[in-house]
């Protein structure tokens, strides 16, 4: 359980009181999220291993601000385990998040999340539009104990025998680790941040980390990005050298997607 002192000054992760909240299960998973603050519940095979994943943005060098800053967001459940989440800042953006959750078969440890984000420029000038997307992973349940790196556009974080992967199309332009909650402090100081592209790799701890996408979107056009999240248990002995085996089988893997 992380500090609830450290989490109201960071504009925290709990769901927000009359936030619209959505619910995706699939297989051995369940994902909870709502419109302000995106997901914070991500369990597989009943061990809940996230925190917070969160979408923030700016427009030029204004300060950062949350996806749910723009206003309530209208959500569409396609499926149990398909939801689209979209914001509109009435007269120059609008942005849209599918998520899509995939569950492994029950005890397997295994889980993966798909998301597409959408963000359509809704003027007849170029937007300077900033997108950042931050992870807050408590592998095993516990905020403790994680190690992050970065590698090739993909972030890895693990508590063994526990790891999960992100990565993202196209490639962020800057990327960022650190233990909460000082990223999200950054992200919530009212001024206009850039991700450091350190530190790799970082912990143990309680590690978070985040995405940082800089566009010039053009006149009523749009900017989409994809990721996928996966969560898989590996195989004993959790040594090093076996975790870079694993690791390496599982970036395999969702290359041949």
């Amino acid at each position: 359980m992380k500090n609830i002192s450290l989490l109201a000054l960071s504009l925290g992760v709990l769901s927000v009181a009359n936030a619209a909240t959505f619910t995706l299960t699939d297989g051995n998973s369940v994902v909870n999220g709502d419109d302000a603050i995106g997901l914070y519940d991500w369990f597989t095979d009943g061990t809940d291993h996230l925190y917070n994943q969160d979408y923030f943005w700016r427009v030029g060098n204004t300060a950062e601000q949350r996806q749910g800053a723009i206003g309530p967001g209208v959500i569409t459940q396609f499926a149990p385990n398909i939801a689209n989440v979209k914001f509109t800042a009435a007269g120059l953006f609008s942005i849209d998040i599918t998520y899509t959750l995939i569950g492994g078969a029950n005890g397997s440890g295994t889980s993966d999340i798909g998301e597409v984000v959408r963000i359509r420029n809704l003027t007849n000038q170029a937007l300077d539009f900033h997108l950042f997307e931050y992870d807050d992973f408590d592998i095993l349940g516990t905020a403790g104990g994680d190690t992050a790196f970065f590698d090739g556009n993909i972030v890895t974080q693990f508590e063994m025998p526990v790891v999960s992967m992100v990565g993202t199309v196209p490639t962020a332009n800057r990327w960022q680790i650190g233990p909460f909650p000082g990223l999200l402090n950054d992200l919530n100081d009212g001024v206009a941040t850039n991700l450091t592209n350190g530190v790799t790799p970082s912990g143990p701890g309680d590690m978070t980390f985040a995405f940082q996408w800089d566009r010039t979107i053009a006149a009523n056009g749009n900017f989409i990005m994809s990721k996928n999240k996966r969560i898989e248990t590996v195989p004993e002995p959790a040594t090093m050298a076996a975790l870079g085996l694993g690791l390496a089988a599982l970036a395999r893997r969702r290359r041949s997607k």
